[in-house]
């Protein structure tokens, strides 16, 4: 994941996908989350791709049990 965050791109939906299930597998959850906020955070002023991704991610988000960032109250900080 490190070598995917370190590219100037937003990963695919399917991409982050896989990555989640990964982490669901290994019951890894901190991992998962901070997948999300990496996603965001390489999204940086086009604010339009996070919620496009978040919306994509949605059913795989309620099938693995994993909340955003946002549903944390971690954008807060």
């Amino acid at each position: 994941m490190n070598t995917l965050i370190g590219y100037d791109l937003v990963p695919e939906p399917k991409i982050i996908d896989a990555a989640l299930r990964a982490c669901r597998r290994l019951n890894d959850l901190a991992s998962a989350i901070r997948i999300l906020e990496a996603v965001k955070d390489k999204a940086g002023p086009h604010k339009e791709i996070y919620p496009y991704v978040i919306q994509e991610l949605r059913p795989t988000l309620d099938e693995l049990g994993v909340s955003t960032p946002e549903e944390l109250g971690l954008d807060k900080a």
